[in-house]
């Protein structure tokens, strides 16, 4: 900090944290536990007991800004199933490329300590491990891998009591939480940052973290824009929410709760798997600017009769096209227009055959949708060829290993993608360029679920604390 600056108290911090989700309130206990830094969060959106989804009350998304599924106190994570998945490695996430692996294992272990110590702790997945084994074994078989880790199920119902209690212990430590603020721009000079701009005022700081979840990473990207920080294209995966009868995925299920299946197709060679499995749950609306797209929830209160996942084709854009964040967008909005603006219900069989759903062929089938505000369609209309042919060919094969799930009356919703575009360079520390400035959580893309973002919101604090200690 230049020392011919006048700093006014009220508005300086040591450390300013963009983002309130797993990330963000993971640097802020951490910060807050280990050093007497003077911390502000800044989150766009509103605190966890107050945020709620509008939906169950009109039936119908009315484009709240922001989206209280996707910001607030506790991140886009505070309204899924609260799955949370103990590894270093997992999908767009892993932390041994900031580390060794036995230290982000090791990080890993105190991710779930600092979890399980606001309460945030299950049962623990699989149940049987010999049974795990020969479910892989078995899927092997017919070329398919299946991703076998300690999982443990909250709960979309508890989250957002456990989320407060954690933000609680957080400003009873003496951290200042702003919601509804949004962060405009980030103040450097002569290569280092020194605060903040939001729709209020301006603060500074000597550090900040930005972590401002997955709605925060066309931000983010346009930061490291301006700033000449270096990104790197890290691709996307577009798919389809898949809804079963709970009877075709029970004994499954009751064995790895989240069981992550890896499958190459056949015509194109390309990767489609399975993700977040929610077993007796409701498929849910995510609102975008621009488009909507669909998810998973699981209670431990209240149950469905289906379970649903997604099922997901990986693309990553190169030369002499990059952007794949655009190329995500632009397919669900496509999908979005052609769903008058609610996302797109069709029948497996209908999509097949080459034919759109409507609510009476639907309504003839034994399974009752768990999301009625879409409009019944042909998914064939939103979605490019070639993700098209990977999920009918990805879902065919996977019925060789779980029967039933590519049944004619299986229900698919669309769209579903999952951006992590791109990942900003940095240290190992998470710093980038600018000195002082660093990133956390998938907003950045150094993460990609609950646990290994709470992990990267560590990686910070650490440094920073180190780097005032020197």
């Amino acid at each position: 900090m230049s020392q011919n600056r006048q700093i006014d108290r009220s508005t300086h911090y040591d450390v300013i944290i963009v983002g309130g989700g797993p990330a963000g309130l993971f640097a802020a206990y951490y910060l807050s536990e280990h050093s007497d830094n003077r911390i502000l969060l800044i989150e766009k959106g509103k605190k966890a007991q107050e945020r709620n989804c509008p939906i169950s009350t009109y039936q119908e998304c009315i484009k709240c800004k922001p989206c209280n599924i996707l910001s607030g106190i506790g991140g886009a994570g505070l309204f899924s199933d609260g799955k949370l998945n103990y590894i270093y490695k997992l999908g767009k996430t892993d932390l041994s490329q900031f580390m060794p692996i036995a230290q982000a294992e090791s990080l890993i272990d105190e991710t779930e300590q600092i979890f399980n110590f606001f309460g945030m702790d299950g049962p623990v997945y699989p149940t049987d491990g010999n049974a795990a084994r020969d479910i892989r074994k078995a899927a092997k078989r017919y070329g398919i891998d299946l991703l076998v880790i300690k999982q443990k199920h909250l709960g979309s119902d508890r989250l957002p009591d456990h989320i407060t209690a954690m933000a609680d212990h957080i400003k009873s430590k003496g951290v200042v939480m702003h919601t509804s603020e949004e962060v405009k721009e980030v103040m450097v000079d002569n290569n280092r940052v020194t605060g903040v701009v939001t729709q209020r005022k301006k603060y500074s700081a000597d550090n900040v973290i930005l972590a401002p979840g997955r709605v925060g990473a066309d931000w983010v990207g346009g930061l490291a824009q301006d700033h000449g920080i270096e990104v790197e294209q890290r691709g996307i995966e577009v798919g389809v929410r898949v809804e079963v009868h709970n009877d075709i995925m029970q004994d499954l299920c009751d064995v790895i709760y989240d069981p992550t299946f890896f499958i190459q197709t056949a015509k194109y060679d390309d990767q489609t798997r399975t993700f977040c499995t929610n077993q007796g749950g409701f498929v849910t609306l995510e609102n975008y600017k621009t488009f909507v797209c669909v998810n998973g929830h699981a209670y431990q209160d209240k149950k469905s009769q289906n379970t649903n996942f997604a099922f997901l084709s990986k693309v990553v854009l190169t030369e002499p096209v990059t952007n794949n964040q655009a190329y995500g967008e632009s397919i669900g909005s496509l999908a979005t227009l052609i769903g008058g603006g609610k996302p797109i219900l069709q029948r497996f069989g209908d999509l097949k055959r080459g034919r759109r759903s409507t609510w009476h062929r639907i309504k003839k089938g034994y399974i009752v949708p768990t999301m009625t505000d879409v409009v019944c369609g042909d998914i064939a209309m939103a979605l490019p060829e070639r993700i098209l042919t990977n999920i009918i060919e990805g879902l065919e094969k996977l019925n060789h290993v779980v029967p039933g799930v590519a049944n004619d009356e299986t229900l698919l919703y669309a769209p579903e993608i999952k951006f992590f575009a791109t990942q900003v360079e940095t240290t190992s520390d998470l710093e980038t360029k600018i000195k002082g400035m660093y990133v956390a959580g998938d907003g950045p893309g150094v993460a990609g679920n609950i646990v290994s973002a709470s992990a990267t919101g560590l990686i910070p604090a650490k440094a920073i604390i180190a780097n005032a200690d020197k």
